[in-house]
């Protein structure tokens, strides 16, 4: 990789031919740990039970059917607001299998318009070679957990992770910046959590936007589906049993950690709010400090990755904002020298390895070993955990919330020094520049412009 004049760095070929491989051998590992068409629904392509319940919530709609008042096949709760559902209603008039091929489509394109985002707000010029580097990447992503777990059900949230990333990397003046925040909450709560974070880094225009776009979804659920919106924002809404329970060993967040702690007992509410609180503080110093600093992705990511740790229940596909966090750390290591590339090239290891999907495989090969005629996907993992001790689940729910307490801690330690003004492309302010020259202002266009 070279330093290009226009102070926007180029990918070369000897990057994209090992990022080449090293996604060649994710698909080869992905296929040998949990065969694409493993049953029962287990493999990547076997499932999209998420996107069945998307499809059938629209026909709810389109026919005038309530939206909340019983599970919808294949056999779960829409969890969502109405806002979503609308948003849905095109999936119903495709049949099953060309909904789930074209969904597959577009998340996985989502999730290679993240990466080259991510690489272009980092000061990477846009061209050919880092189209093809972000795809190569994105294959690699398929064996992180929640890009795994978030294609295999047909979830939305590399969808909403491409555009909330889009928006907030744009400049502070670009027109309606924030609205993704309210559109993201609109179809999944959690995307809320942005709006303090554009709060405390003082971002007004984007979090008014933001909070605007929001209340706009809501009220367009009540005008077009009043009683839907009735049944779900006095009722559904607070019901976490609709989503799962808390003790599931899939609910990574610090309601599972809590909850599974308090086994068998019912999860201690203080105990919740008060790991809440902690987090959240935490978070949000380190997203005012990377802000401060310059370096407005990471900022996002954080806030992404508290976004997925704060709910009740967040099941393991919401932490689809590893990604961000794994290329932000790529830029780190192509940027650095020496013995400090060394470490953040372990570092960056380090990180995949947490986020990798090794509990999916252990399922998969341990329902495999009991031998067991499963009815579905369901049963075999409920067979697979219920080997489990309590201290292994403990574990298992506590790796991604332990994961945005270390990256937030790091950056508030690390983030001590002078502060940067940020702009449209912060990150452009703490690469090094030839004396004498203006810094590039990239406005997330590729092309540099004066500031």
């Amino acid at each position: 990789m070279i330093n290009h004049p226009d102070d926007r760095r180029t990918v070369s070929w000897t990057a994209v031919a090992v990022a080449g491989l090293a996604a060649v051998v994710a698909v080869g590992v992905h296929q040998a740990l949990v065969p694409f068409l493993a049953g029962p629904r287990m493999g990547l392509f076997t499932n999209g039970g998420d996107l069945e319940i998307y499809r059938h919530g629209a026909l709810q709609v389109l026919h005038g059917h309530p939206l909340y008042a019983a599970k919808l096949p294949p056999g779960g709760w829409f969890t969502y607001p109405p806002f979503a559902e609308m948003s849905f209603v095109p999936l119903a008039l495709l049949n099953s299998a060309v909904a789930k091929a074209l969904w597959l489509l577009v998340s996985f394109t989502g999730l290679v318009a993240t990466i080259w985002r991510c690489a272009t707000t980092l000061g990477w010029r846009p061209e050919l070679r880092l189209l093809l580097l972000s795809v190569a990447l994105a294959l690699v992503a398929l064996d992180v957990q929640a890009v795994r777990g978030t294609l295999w059900q047909g979830q939305v949230n590399l969808i909403l992770m491409a555009i909330v990333t889009w928006d907030l990397t744009r400049a502070n003046e670009s027109r309606l910046r924030g609205w993704s925040v309210g559109v993201a909450a609109g179809i999944k709560l959690t995307a809320v959590v942005f709006i303090p974070y554009l709060l405390v880094t003082r971002q007004w225009r984007a979090a008014a936007a933001a909070a605007g776009t929001a209340a706009l979804t809501v009220a367009l659920g009540w005008l077009i589906l009043p009683t839907d919106s009735t049944a779900y924002w006095l009722h559904a809404a607070f019901q976490t049993d609709r989503i799962g329970p808390l003790t599931h060993v899939g609910n990574y967040s610090v309601g599972g950690i809590v909850a599974t702690v308090a086994s068998p007992g019912q999860m201690p509410i203080a105990w919740w709010l008060a790991g809440v609180v902690l987090i959240s503080v935490l978070a949000l110093i380190a997203v005012q400090r990377a802000e401060r600093r310059g370096e407005r992705l990471l900022a996002v990511t954080i806030a992404g990755l508290l976004s997925c740790a704060v709910p009740p229940l967040a099941w393991g596909h919401h932490w689809v904002w590893s990604v961000p966090l794994l290329a932000w750390a790529l830029d780190r290591t192509a940027r650095a020298r020496g013995r400090v590339r060394v470490a953040w090239a372990v570092g960056v290891g380090a990180t995949y390895l947490v986020v990798f999907m090794w509990f999916t495989a252990w399922v998969f090969r341990k329902a495999q070993e009991l031998q067991t005629d499963y009815p579905n996907h369901a049963a075999a993992m409920g067979a697979a955990v219920g080997e489990m001790s309590g201290l292994d689940r403990v574990l298992v729910v506590a790796t991604h919330p332990a994961l945005l307490v270390a990256v937030a801690s790091a950056t508030i330690w690390f983030a001590r020094g002078p502060h940067h003004s940020v702009g449209a492309d912060p990150s452009v302010d703490r690469v090094r520049r030839p004396s004498g020259r203006r810094p590039c202002d990239t406005r997330g266009t590729g092309s540099p412009r004066r500031s």
